[in-house]
């Protein structure tokens, strides 16, 4: 079965060797997914309709009190006339979701429809094991298998990658935007995704500042250029990977961020698996949990947390937030016991579950994990990044949540819980860290 989005054309989940490959995939680890909104077997097994029947949808179609939004158009919104917006997105899984959701603002102020596609697997993500696609094989998580296109699609003017090339788009890149010498390097991930920039003329915009004079200027600059990619990382707004401004605050470029954070919402599907996760081993559907998100950054500092003791003065050199280790279980137990909260649940690389276990541990605490198992039962693989998405809607849901500030993936979960209108003394930081 292959992967259908909502528009009809079909994704693939592996790399694609040519551009026919592209307009043909079938991607049988995704057999399970019909669409972005409809679960087939296997996971239909072990999600049947009784557990969808008790999700509410109802969040997924509002905002925070504070941003509003227009109502939901009743069919997808139509493709625009002034061109269409590619989006080069940079690093990791949700540094590029930040980036896509500045793209989605940019297409909104330049009139031009986005091209949304995979997003990219973590560096070290192995994807499938041999003999169920081969690792190297899936280097991307396919964009409807993550997010709910139909949602989206009647908020804002979007085609997928496969929806232009089954059109008859040759993958040619007419012009490349940027802002900047500074991400010109990550061009290299629309290649990954067969996308050209051979013969694209390269156009600097210095800066972006969202002003309607530059708005206009840069609709003109690129009138000729039907296909445009843009690489975007925190420049069409500022702080979107990190530390970004929860509230409204009248520049018209951030708040339309935050719009978009309501409107780029996970799918049914993933929606499903952590609704059942929390139905199961949270407590049952209705219990009251805790979330954290423990992120020892960079990924230099993480051998020190799996040492039999942690060196201080060993993280002082290799850690930007080296006392993240003796301050987390405090911080996260006077939450806890603040909220009267039973369940915790905890985000961090497989490999420093065992230790951060042991510590909760010491203080009569047995954290809850969304494991690798619990994905391939679900999936028939393991995937790191894929893990990350379900744990992330996990944390969205969550009565309380604590994050690392360093960390993209706890700044997209503050940034959706804000969106969501979760109150807004339930979504914090650890401090003290550094």
């Amino acid at each position: 079965m292959s992967l259908r989005t909502a528009g009809g054309g079909a994704l693939a989940g592996p790399r694609l060797q040519s551009l026919g490959d592209v307009a043909t995939a079938q991607s049988s680890r995704w057999g399970w997914l019909a669409s972005s909104n409809s679960l087939a077997t296997p996971l239909a097994a072990s999600a049947s309709s009784s557990w969808l029947s008790r999700v509410s949808w109802s969040w997924r179609r509002r905002l925070g009190d504070d941003l509003g939004e227009k109502p939901e158009a009743a069919h997808r919104l139509p493709e625009l006339p002034g061109g269409y917006l590619y989006p080069v997105l940079a690093w990791g899984p949700n540094n590029q979701v930040a980036g896509l959701k500045e793209a989605l603002v940019l297409g909104r102020m330049l009139g031009r429809t986005v091209i949304v596609h995979d997003i990219l697997n973590h560096y070290d993500d192995k994807g499938p094991a041999d003999g169920a696609g081969g690792g190297d094989m899936h280097r991307s998580m396919d964009f409807s298998l993550v997010f709910d296109f139909d949602h989206l699609s009647r908020h804002q003017s979007v085609v997928t990658l496969a929806e232009r090339l089954q059109a008859g788009w040759d993958a040619q890149l007419d012009a490349v935007a940027h802002f900047g010498p500074k991400f010109l390097a990550q061009i290299k991930n629309a290649l990954a995704l067969n996308v050209s920039d051979a013969g694209a003329e390269y156009i600097d915009f210095k800066r972006f500042d969202c002003s309607a004079e530059q708005m206009e200027e840069m609709k003109e600059r690129l009138m000729g250029h039907k296909v445009v990619a843009f690489i975007v990382y925190e420049n069409i707004v500022r702080d979107a990977g990190h530390g970004i401004k929860l509230r409204v605050t009248g520049e018209l470029c951030h708040d339309e961020y935050l719009r978009v954070s309501g409107q780029l919402t996970k799918s049914d599907a993933l929606v499903a698996l952590a609704t059942k996760f929390h139905a199961q081993r949270l407590g049952g559907g209705g219990e009251p949990y805790m979330a954290i998100h423990v992120r020892p950054y960079p990924d230099t500092c993480l051998f020190l947390w799996k040492r039999d003791k942690y060196n201080m003065d060993l993280a002082a050199r290799n850690c930007k937030n080296k006392n993240l280790y003796n301050v987390f279980v405090e911080q996260t137990v006077k939450a806890m016991k603040a909220r009267k909260l039973k369940s915790l649940f905890v985000m961090s690389y497989p490999d420093l579950r065992p230790r951060i276990s042991a510590m909760f541990g010491k203080v009569g605490i047995s954290p809850i994990y969304y494991s690798e198992a619990d994905l391939e039962e679900a999936v028939g693989y393991k995937s790191v990044s894929l893990l990350g998405m379900v744990e992330e809607e996990i944390a969205y849901e969550a009565d309380a949540f604590i994050g690392t500030s360093y960390s993209s993936m706890t700044s997209i979960i503050m940034q959706e819980r804000y969106a969501r209108g979760k109150p807004k003394g339930s979504t914090s930081t650890f401090t003290r860290t550094s």
